[in-house]
């Protein structure tokens, strides 16, 4: 019977092979960015055997996870007792580790400063031999050839292009050390992207550092030494740690090694994967069950007569059933094809060069059994109703061709009333649930619970509302038959044929839903990223620590001397910037809050002190304390990130000092006159309330930040609060003059400027560029402020709705045209005006989608609504109900507007013409 009507078999075959397509592309791509272990090998070892790093001190209990070398740690069950007697208490060279006459590469890398033809530019650096044979397939020479000198380089293509060269031309290097080198050729690393900027040059070149003397930052490569599992075993004691090609296509069996990283869960990618296709075939098997429903009233005649000649109710249920398995199957087989084809394409299109972003073209045959599986079980679904219906067919009836109207019964519309009521009692009870699972201790089991009874509530409330539907479709064609005889015709229409119309308006609803909740979300995720967004500085500022990262022994941040130049460096790279090298006192340093033991001579540090009546009791700051568990009703807790002073440790000190345009740039806004008179009377300004105590400051000298300890000394300041727009670590300031009087010790530590707007790539890299020529390890921050990405999802998923929408609607009027090809005719005989067909088709889009997206947006509100009775200490919600209301109220108005304008311009040419009663019959 799928044969007898090719152009429905065709449209229920492409609507399930459109979801199978998706899915199919999905799964090959993820599947395709995960390496094969053979694929592995060659990404990270090229033709070599093994790759080894001395990752710590020898230590008998030291292991790692066979499969990954950097994931390492110690375990009773690695000790080994001879080990233990026989390591040394340093790190031991790799070369230690092997026979004499073992060979050996060396790769380590490093940060360099090169010209470009757009100025300055800090770029990464492999000194080494990458082009060795041995690395094939890891680094390949592209062009040119290998250096045979410490003045030859490689490079990327990309890099020819950045510095403006070619082969054999000159490149300049201003750091680590002042040099200029010739380019031999050009070298691909499979790990890169195509535009990738990088050197390669023989070890030592760039920094002077040989790999023997920088052992713990050198990889080393075995490229005739293959290394066993129990061979790894008996280097870990050492302190090395091993990726070797044998073990990686021949791991050790799980459970036989004693650390291992667990490696990476897809479990969160694939939920979301079968959410989205679960969706996709349960709107497919909506309109499909649409498309057979009028089949079967088209074919009515047909199991009529198989029903007069002894086919029971269970021979017309198989018969139109299987209907769908055969048309599922193939729709399956055609979106599994297509889904392949769009994967490569795919592939082919976004691939950047890396090897490492599509290591190859990959089928997870499960996925794409399981997904062939789930589309026949859709279209079996999608025939199941109208087939259990085509076996309570009036076989007279129909045999006469005649169509009696469905009953009308008052179970459905009850039984949808009493789902709707279950299902916002459960949305409601999972909102206190979730409010309940914060209060007084945050419990995940609780919350879990909340979030499943939101999301159920609302699912249930869905299918009351299609029990409804019917109901509401019959209330609608009574008002709109007060407008005229088009809008009078189309909803009764869409009344008499719920079989059709309940379908789509539940595809349309479902869609709907699904997007409300999500922009809801997104919005609310916006506005909680933009509430929480921690600032380091100004909006549209560049700025500069001073206080860089030692690492190397003994390790720590350093503050480095170079102020000036650093100020040089950012005014060079941006136009518009008037850096400012900022001063401030340092900082104690993180304590424990344990009783200080220590002499008198012990120094001391200048800090502010915090009102204790406006920050949570139990010292948000000390390390080890819990102040949302201990305190979950008192609102001053927590206490915010920019009064916490183990927040604003190492890098940021609290007490600042200069010049009223250095506070302004602290700002990013004109200092007040209230401050500019506070600070000419010798007063300090802080940024925050909570520093003051009776409109005064007083600075304690502690010996660490937690100290319990009376300070050494005190100083008590007048003091005015300004504070900035946004949330700034920066704590008090004051002019110089004052803090000379106080006694304060103060320094350059920072070096900050406005440059108006985000910086271009190119003035970035040149900054970092001028930068790294002064210190490698200055890290510049351009504070952009948080991002705003909620608009443009929301938009996007409201031209994503638009579309399933129009889609939906499309197919429905098209089966409403064809199921009424009979009442067509008869409009055609009695005259009806092409004014009566669009205003027909026009009103009928108006009710299915109309009915289908308010129903959809207030059932999809209920979750975000449940969700925001959250509440913290303070009384504001966790989670604010802030949907996007324009977005919403397009979904409601003009999308429904814009289906029926095209369902009244395509109405006019849908004109039947017969010569015969052959169509009344």
């Amino acid at each position: 019977m799928a044969g007898q009507s090719r152009g429905r078999s065709a449209l229920i075959a492409l609507l399930v092979a459109i979801p199978v397509l998706g899915m199919v592309g999905i799964t090959t791509v993820t599947a395709s960015n995960v390496a094969t272990p053979a694929e592995r090998v060659v990404l990270e070892l090229g033709s070599t055997e093994a790759r080894v790093l001395i990752a710590a001190a020898p230590d008998p209990k030291f292991t790692q996870d066979p499969l990954n070398e950097g994931h390492w740690g110690y375990s009773d069950d690695a000790a080994r007792a001879d080990a233990a007697q026989s390591i040394e208490p340093t790190p031991v060279t790799t070369a230690s580790l092997f026979p004499a006459d073992t060979r050996l590469l060396s790769i380590r890398s490093t940060a360099v400063v090169v010209e470009t033809k757009d100025g300055l530019g800090s770029f990464t650096a492999v000194q080494g031999q990458p082009w060795d044979p041995s690395f094939a397939g890891k680094w390949d020479v592209t062009a040119g050839s290998a250096p045979s000198t410490d003045h030859e380089i490689m490079v990327t293509a990309a890099a020819l292009e950045r510095l403006g060269a070619q082969i054999g031309s000159t490149a300049t290097f201003a750091a680590p050390t002042a040099e200029s080198f010739t380019i031999s050729g050009t070298i691909r690393t499979a790990s890169l992207d195509d535009a990738a900027v990088a050197f390669y040059g023989m070890p030592g070149v760039f920094d002077g550092v040989m790999p023997d003397d920088a052992d713990l930052q050198t990889e080393w490569y075995l490229p005739n030494t293959p290394l066993t599992w129990s061979q790894i075993g008996d280097l870990n004691p050492r302190g090395a740690t091993v990726l070797s090609r044998t073990v990686l296509l021949d791991p050790p069996p799980i459970g036989s090694y004693s650390y291992a990283s667990g490696g990476s869960s897809s479990s969160f990618q694939n939920l979301f994967v079968a959410l989205l296709g679960g969706f996709a075939l349960f709107e497919v098997a909506l309109l499909a069950g649409a498309a057979f429903t009028v089949g079967a009233r088209t074919q009515q005649r047909t199991l009529a007569t198989l029903a007069s000649v002894g086919g029971d109710k269970r021979m017309l249920f198989r018969v139109m059933s299987f209907g769908g398995v055969i048309l599922g199957a193939l729709g399956a087989a055609l979106g599994t094809v297509l889904g392949l084809a769009g994967a490569w394409i795919f592939m082919q299109i976004s691939a950047n060069g890396s090897a490492a972003r599509y290591p190859g073209f990959h089928l997870d045959l499960v996925s794409l059994l399981v997904i062939a599986a789930f589309a026949v079980l859709a279209g079996w679904c999608a025939a199941a109703v109208p087939a259990r219906a085509a076996g309570r067919i009036d076989v007279l009836a129909a045999l006469r061709g005649a169509q009696r109207p469905p009953r009308t019964t008052r179970r459905r519309p009850l039984a949808g009333l009493v789902l709707l009521a279950i299902g916002a009692v459960i949305a409601v009870a999972g909102g206190l649930i979730e409010l309940a699972a914060y209060v007084p201790i945050y419990r995940p089991g609780l919350a879990t619970l909340g979030i499943w009874l939101i999301v159920g509530g609302p699912v249930i409330m869905q299918i009351g509302a299609v029990f409804v539907a019917p109901l509401i479709l019959r209330w609608a064609a009574r008002v709109a038959s007060r407008v005229g005889p088009g809008a009078r015709l189309a909803t009764r229409d869409v009344a008499r044929n719920p079989g059709r119309s309940v379908p789509a308006i539940a595809a349309i609803m479902s869609c709907v839903f699904v997007a409300t909740f999500a922009m809801s979300l997104v919005a609310t995720f916006q506005l909680n990223s933009t509430k929480n967004y921690v600032f380091g500085a100004p909006l549209d500022t560049a700025s500069v620590s001073l206080s860089t990262y030692l690492d190397e022994p003994p390790y720590g941040y350093v503050l480095q001397t170079t102020g000036p130049e650093v100020v040089a460096a950012v005014e060079s790279s941006f136009p518009s910037a008037q850096a400012r090298l900022l001063s401030s006192t340092e900082d104690p340093p993180m304590g424990f809050g344990e009783t200080d033991t220590s002499s008198a001579a012990e120094p001391t540090f200048a800090l502010p002190r915090l009102d204790p009546d406006t920050v949570c009791p139990s010292d948000a700051s000390r390390l080890g304390s819990s102040p949302e568990a201990e305190n979950r009703t008192d609102i001053r807790c927590p206490t915010p990130f920019y009064l916490d002073t183990f927040m604003m440790s190492s890098t940021n000190d609290h007490i600042w000092v200069g010049d009223l345009a250095d506070f302004t740039a602290i700002l990013g806004e004109p200092v007040s006159d209230e401050s500019r008179a506070t600070l000419a009377a010798g007063g300090a300004v802080a940024t925050y309330a909570q520093y003051l105590v009776d409109d005064n400051i007083q600075i304690d000298w502690v010996t660490e930040s937690n100290s319990t300890l009376e300070p050494a000394r005190s100083v008590t300041l007048a003091a005015s609060v300004q504070e900035p727009e946004h949330p700034l670590p920066y704590a008090v300031f004051m002019l110089a003059s004052t803090a000379d009087a106080a006694n304060l010790e103060y320094r350059p530590s920072m070096v900050v400027s406005s440059i108006g707007a985000a910086p271009t790539q190119a003035e970035f890299d040149h900054a970092k560029g001028a930068l790294a020529a002064i210190s490698p390890n200055f890290s510049l921050i351009s504070e952009s402020g948080p991002q705003t990405y909620g608009a443009s999802w929301t938009w996007a998923l409201l031209g994503l709705t638009a579309i399933i929408a129009l889609v939906t609607a499309s197919i429905t009027i098209g089966l409403a045209r064809a199921d009424g090809h009979r009442d067509n005719a008869v409009l055609t005989s009695l005259g009806a005006s092409p004014r009566v067909r669009r205003a027909f088709g026009f009103w009928q889009a108006v009710v299915i989608v109309g009915l289908g997206s308010v129903i959809g947006v207030l059932l999809g509100l209920v979750p975000s609504l449940a969700l925001s009775l959250t509440r913290d200490t303070a009384g504001h919600s966790l989670l604010p109900f802030t949907p996007p209301w324009l977005q919403l109220a397009l979904i409601v108005v003009a999308l429904p507007a814009l289906v029926a304008v095209g369902g009244a311009l395509t109405a006019d040419g849908n004109r039947t013409r017969f010569s015969n009663r052959a169509m009344f019959d």
